[in-house]
């Protein structure tokens, strides 16, 4: 028999290999959980963190590798947990003693005099904790299972055989049972089931981090609602180099105005923030080693936040304006009323991603959500406006508020959910 040439030998190498590879590209074998969370941030660990504490196994995604998780965060935030928000986060007392910052009194001024007058604003007693964003989120890794997927990206998603099936950038599909999306503002998971987003833009943009003040802060919080924006302080823990001197501060301004004003070299942008907020701490100033930022307000809301075998949670399912500091403990809100829902479940031996199961929690979170954005988009309106009676009007009845016992205890009861 006469030996095949070297073309015959490579066309039959080649076909061996197409059949190999033909074989290697079959479709791989999904991991199958109960329940998977989309998302590795403040309110997809929240919800992890939750779900563990009672007894649930839960499979996280993020795209993000899982020991750069636990490097030191780079967000300069600070959030004002509520008394409800460190229950539902089981926060151990050592812990918030150590990291936070608990606030006495919340003063809110109307901003109609050039400067604070303690005398004239509201002072409503508070109870929220101030946290920076960094150390809430360094104790839910370190007290979260991170058992999951990462350094892996969400691509697709689709549902068949009763479980919302998640297509992987290592294409190595996940199934649940039920599917979290704590992926942030621009939801992948959102978008792929088409629910619909309307979004506000409030032409404004905030300016974000740490200021120093000469006089200490005594746990007390400050808002003033200025023409054009909002500039509140919230105190932050003391630490070995500092005795209560320094706080955490957003400085809202007009879009226009703000890429101007915010650009100017630190030692000016601190003087005229020191001309917007006054004297009540003293002198302001800003250290080299701590880095200001700077983001457009947005607000958005969804037309649902439930899908076949999917909810949505945190920025995923909204966002609001953030004079009232309510973002964060809005998440934390659903992720409890989601682990309630969940419970329910459980307990009855039903299935968790339950048509009707999901739709109890989209009632449950839907009023509070729209009464927070209502409530912070209203004020926002209100307050910043040029001048005029309403503004003016606006600060006579917060003024008078002070004066008016119960309706002043509404609204710090308020201020504790």
């Amino acid at each position: 028999m006469p030996p095949r040439s070297r073309t015959s030998a490579g066309k039959a190498a080649k076909a061996g290999n197409a059949a190999k590879g033909s074989r290697s590209r079959k479709p791989q074998a999904p991991d199958i959980h109960d329940i998977v969370v989309v998302g590795a941030g403040l309110a997809g660990l929240a919800q992890a963190r939750m779900l563990q504490r009672r007894g649930f196994v839960t499979h996280l995604i993020d795209p993000r590798e899982r020991d750069s998780l636990r490097a030191p965060s780079a967000d300069r935030r600070a959030t004002a947990l509520t008394p409800a928000s460190v229950q539902l986060l089981d926060l151990p007392a050592d812990w918030l003693a150590a990291k936070c910052q608990r606030i006495e009194s919340m003063v809110v001024d109307a901003g109609l005099a050039p400067a604070l007058s303690e005398d004239e604003a509201l002072r409503l007693s508070s109870g929220a904790w101030v946290v920076s964003n960094a150390d809430l989120y360094a104790f839910l890794v370190e007290h979260t299972a991170l058992d999951g997927r990462f350094g892996q990206a969400v691509t697709g998603s689709k549902v068949e055989a009763g479980r919302r099936r998640l297509t992987m950038t290592s294409g190595f599909p996940v199934e649940a049972r039920v599917v979290i999306a704590a992926d942030g503002r621009n939801s992948i998971l959102r978008r792929e089931d088409g629910i619909q987003r309307q979004q506000q833009d409030f032409g404004q943009i905030a300016l974000t981090g740490v200021i120093r003040h000469e006089a200490p802060h005594a746990g007390r919080a400050f808002q003033r609602f200025l023409r054009g924006g909002t500039f509140a302080l919230l105190p932050l823990p003391a630490d070995d180099e500092d005795e209560g001197h320094a706080s955490s501060f957003i400085w809202v301004e007009p879009s226009a105005s703000a890429k101007g004003l915010f650009a100017l070299e630190p030692s000016i942008l601190t003087e005229r923030m020191q001309s917007r907020f006054g004297n009540a701490l003293g002198r302001l100033s800003k250290t080299d080693n701590e880095d200001w930022g700077q983001f457009p307000l947005l607000a958005h809301s969804c037309d649902r936040i439930i899908g076949e075998r999917l909810a949505l949670i945190g920025e995923a399912a909204h966002s609001i304006h953030p004079l009232a500091g309510q973002g964060l403990n809005l998440s934390i809100k659903d992720a409890a009323a989601l682990t309630d829902t969940l419970m329910e479940q459980r307990r009855y031996g039903l299935d968790p991603g339950d048509a009707q199961a999901l739709e109890r929690y989209q009632r449950a979170r839907r009023a509070e959500t729209a009464r927070m954005t209502g409530l912070t988009t209203g004020l926002n309106s209100l307050f910043s406006r040029p001048g005029g009676p309403l503004r003016a009007a606006a600060a006579v009845g917060l003024r008078a508020l002070d004066r008016m016992g119960p309706i002043k205890a509404l609204l710090e009861r308020e201020a504790r959910r």
